[in-house]
């Protein structure tokens, strides 16, 4: 009998899939965390460390310059994490296993950051953390989008920009008990400004432990689709039906609708699989030669590295400083950022109720809109020759609004879609080699803007990176395609999808007739389906 794709099945919001997703953002709270812990606390380690040569300065060349590496060397540790990734032996250790090495890289990281006793061993340990950043950033959203049943593989997916936000909003938070930096000579400081600074860079090592018990002991459930790839069928089934809270009967009944609607599931599996085994591996370079991969590689990497080069992780990481210049009181700075913060999490959470509802293409291009238009905002309220016309205890004020309101546009859009949309976009044959070039792509254009904006002003950033993000919203609108509701197993970016909404990548536009490239090969011919719902038939 024939059964529709997603039956009427409905899956538990909190069921076994959502308390793994609950254990699995752990590491996308990690995440957030090591972005802006030093936010905060970045020029009292100046003064600790006497970086510009006396015990009460924080602001030299010197100081920039050692801000900028540690602060960005976990996004070099990142690259690394992502390069190791795409090894075809990592992949077979599973997306759960690879988020516990990844515990044990923020563990050793922590550790050493919090014993640390100067510029080089602060690297050091942010290097450490970076490999498990990169580890996890793509082995997150993969274990997220493997276990969530597709009926909310979206919103789950959302979570992980959720959790990066509240990472965050925590490190910021956190650092509102310290004091400002001294400002003058025989200034000093004192109390917890001391050693409070250890506590924060520590912090990652007790979440990390936590999550490292949880999904070894608490949670041992790897996904149904790494179970089928290790041949062990009835445990993906059985798997299959815990995700969506029914009990596995011993023998399948295909009039049961649901039932009937899970069994094709595992059958979309075992074909995916059976697929991938008769493929030889595909390296990445071999894809952008090929005429049927290579749109999805370059695309995959042009978002990967329009995520960072945006500017986010630079204006996260230097809030304090970059509010200081737009005229805010040394007082109020880490407050100011704290809210700032605190709205990219409202946003996060909005935005992980719209990306199954909205669509990942217009949740992107609504985002880096408003990023652009932000960023010309902020450039205007500080800018010397407009804001002139504003007075200075308005513009500071309404700049930080502004700046918020970037933030909160990235993680609307490019925060909380990016990695979904990767993870959807490429066919099963080049999907662990993309991910590992897109992560690599991404955590080296991070490590630019990273240390690049510890040189920059509030006015220079803002001129940069709203170029950026125009040029990026225009590559949006021309070139990315919708993939809300496609399954995982099949690329809407190839000419069988059918799903692409771009003119210039959609070989059956209207508007724009599709050229035939010279070495593309005709398509195979395609079995017709006697529903237009994707309705299929139960071998």
């Amino acid at each position: 009998m024939s059964a529709d794709r997603s039956g009427d099945l409905q899956p538990p919001t909190f069921g076994l899939a959502g308390r793994i997703v609950f254990c699995v953002v752990m590491s996308s709270f990690l995440f957030g965390y090591s972005v802006c812990v030093l936010n905060s606390c970045g020029d009292l380690l100046a003064v600790v460390f006497e970086w510009c040569g006396n015990d009460w300065q924080s602001d030299c060349m010197h100081s920039r310059s050692a801000q900028g590496l540690i602060n960005a060397s976990v996004f070099l540790g990142a690259a690394f994490g992502a390069l190791l990734s795409g090894r075809s032996w990592f992949s077979k250790m599973g997306s759960r296993n690879q988020i516990l090495l990844s515990d044990l890289f923020f563990a050793l990281g922590a550790l050493i950051c919090g014993l640390a006793i100067g510029k080089w061993s602060l690297v050091i340990g942010r290097l450490a953390s970076g490999l498990g950043l990169g580890i996890s950033a793509i082995a997150g959203p993969v274990l997220i989008a493997e276990i969530s049943p597709r009926e909310r593989r979206g919103t789950n997916a959302a979570m992980h920009g959720v959790f990066i936000t509240v990472g965050i909003l925590a490190s910021i938070a956190f650092g509102i008990p310290q004091s400002p930096p001294p400002s003058e000579p025989g200034m000093t400081i004192s109390g917890l400004d001391v050693w409070y600074w250890r506590v924060l860079l520590g912090l990652p090592l007790f979440v990390a432990f936590v999550q490292a018990i949880l999904l070894s002991q608490v949670f041992p459930c790897d996904p149904p689709s790494l179970l089928v790839a290790r041949s062990d069928n009835e445990g993906a089934r059985k798997m299959l039906y815990r995700i969506y809270n029914m009990d596995m009967p011993e023998k399948p009944d295909l009039k049961n609708k649901q039932q009937a609607s899970l069994e094709l599931q595992l059958k979309d599996l075992k074909d995916a699989v059976d697929t991938a085994r008769a493929i030889p591996h595909i390296r990445v370079i071999q894809a952008m030669c090929d005429p049927f991969l290579r749109t999805a590689v370059f695309l995959g990497v042009g978002l990967a590295a329009f995520q960072q080069l945006c500017g986010i992780n630079g204006l996260m990481a230097y809030s304090n400083s970059l509010f200081a210049d737009a005229g805010l009181k040394p007082s109020s700075l880490t407050l100011a950022s704290t809210l700032m913060a605190t709205g990219n999490v409202c946003a996060s959470l909005f935005s992980s109720r719209m990306v199954d509802h909205w669509g990942r293409r217009r949740l992107l291009l609504t985002g880096s809109a408003c990023q652009t238009i932000s960023m010309a905002v902020v450039a205007l309220l500080i800018d010397k020759t407009t804001g002139q016309y504003i007075p200075q205890e308005i513009a500071g004020p309404l700049a930080v609004v502004f700046f918020t309101l970037f933030v909160m546009s990235f993680s609307f859009g490019l925060g909380a879609v990016t990695w979904l949309y990767l993870s959807e976009i490429y066919p099963i044959e080049i999907r662990g080699p993309s991910l590992s070039a897109c992560g690599i792509i991404n955590w080296l254009s991070s490590f630019v803007v990273v240390f690049g904006t510890r040189f920059l002003s509030l006015l220079s950033a803002c001129h940069v990176f709203g170029v950026v993000c125009f040029i990026g919203f225009l590559g949006t609108y021309i070139w990315v395609v919708e993939t809300k509701g496609c399954s995982m197993e099949d690329s809407p970016l190839t000419p069988r999808s059918g799903r692409a909404s771009s003119v210039l990548l959609t070989p059956n536009s209207s508007s724009v007739p599709y050229t035939k490239m010279p070495d593309e090969e005709e398509p195979a011919a395609l079995p017709k389906s006697k529903k237009s719902q994707g309705s299929r038939k139960l071998s």
